[in-house]
């Protein structure tokens, strides 16, 4: 037996109640801080999963996952840091990228593909992708292509295409923004949920590929 997709408003409901949990924690609790660390990505998840089909829950998710941040901030601050590798650092927190509404958008000619039941070329075969055969999913393969362009754009296709790690600055800048104390490597705390939401961004909301 296939389970049905998990869809975003049941990821939703579930964040409710976890968070339900967190709220009422005695903190610094060691239960609490992984649940609020995974309702990061999960809230960030239905967001991009519900922007363009459904608002309401795109908004709601969006305002918990605020207050997720905020709660991360206040009880476990050691938990608000910028990832440093290769001598550069990252946002990557889920909180932070889940306002940062774009993501990449490959133009593809495809130049061989497959179908995922009888191997044949798609044109050549009776099967119909999405369906079911004996169980299996009639899925259309991409064997060879080539990618054509890259764009940006508000809302990618593929979700897998969202930004997820994007550079603070360079070492120069952040040595000018922080002053003389700042050495490369040293930790470097992020605030951005200390003064609440200070919106969404889209500023690729002018693009149109994809």
């Amino acid at each position: 037996m296939v389970s049905s997709p998990t869809t975003e408003q049941e990821i939703f409901e579930r964040c409710v109640a976890t968070l339900g949990n967190a709220r009422t924690a005695q903190h610094p609790d060691v239960v609490a801080k992984a649940a609020l660390l995974g309702l990061r990505s999960q809230l960030q998840e239905v967001m991009d999963r519900s922007e363009f089909r459904d608002p309401r829950l795109f908004e709601a998710a969006h305002e918990l996952v605020d207050e997720v941040g905020t709660l991360l901030l206040r009880h476990y601050s050691e938990s608000c840091t910028f990832p440093y590798r290769d001598g550069t650092y990252y946002r990557e927190c889920p909180v932070d990228i889940a306002h940062l509404r774009g993501g990449l958008s490959p133009e593809i000619r495809v130049l061989e593909s497959e179908c995922s039941i009888c191997s044949l070329d798609p044109d050549d075969c009776d099967h119909l992708p999405g369906e079911m055969y004996d169980g299996r999913e009639c899925l259309s393969i991409i064997t060879k292509a080539e990618i054509t362009a890259i764009a940006i754009v508000p809302n990618p296709r593929q979700l897998v295409t969202r930004f997820t790690s994007i550079p603070v600055g360079t070492t120069a800048e952040l040595s000018v923004a922080l002053g003389p104390k700042f050495r490369p490597g040293m930790q470097l705390n992020c605030n951005r949920c200390s003064s609440g939401c200070a919106g969404l961004t889209r500023d690729f909301a002018g693009a149109n590929h994809g």
